[in-house]
């Protein structure tokens, strides 16, 4: 089963905490992490309370994502063209989970997503290294 990330070693690096009914978001320093919720379909109208009460401490700053897969969910893959133009400032994706075959829709997803960058991850420690590489890389191209 996959590890919750309140029991994992993230846990005490956690900012701030916002449950909503698509899942739980946690905020770190380079990062977003959600764990969404069992059966639960994403999609951009899902993601817009997410999108007005968290995703401010980001504001003109890159950040990531990564999703923990504790449950399984369906996602609506043609909302990654809007996901993109709504906010640019997502640079990279990690998708977890331990069972690598339950992620089949990860490889359909990518074809309708040009910009942010996306990896599948089978541990969060691999999936947090990965993502702060890619924030930090981004931050230091702007600040040359």
């Amino acid at each position: 089963m996959q590890t919750p990330v309140r029991s994992s070693f993230l846990s005490s690096k956690i900012k701030k905490h916002i449950a909503l009914k698509i899942g739980d978001f946690y905020f770190f320093e380079n990062f977003v992490l959600v764990e969404y919720a069992k059966e639960a379909i994403i999609s951009m109208r899902a993601l817009h309370e997410i999108k007005t009460k968290g995703l401010g401490q980001f504001a003109n700053k890159p950040f990531g994502l990564i999703v923990n897969k504790i449950h399984p969910f369906n996602t609506v893959p043609t909302d990654a063209m809007q996901l993109e133009k709504e906010i640019p400032n997502l640079v990279a994706t990690a998708v977890v989970s331990e069972d690598l075959t339950k992620t089949i829709n990860f490889d359909l997803e990518n074809h309708f997503f040009k910009q942010i960058n996306r990896r599948l991850f089978s541990s969060l420690e691999e999936a947090e290294a990965w993502i702060n590489e890619k924030v930090e890389a981004k931050k230091n191209s702007y600040t040359k």
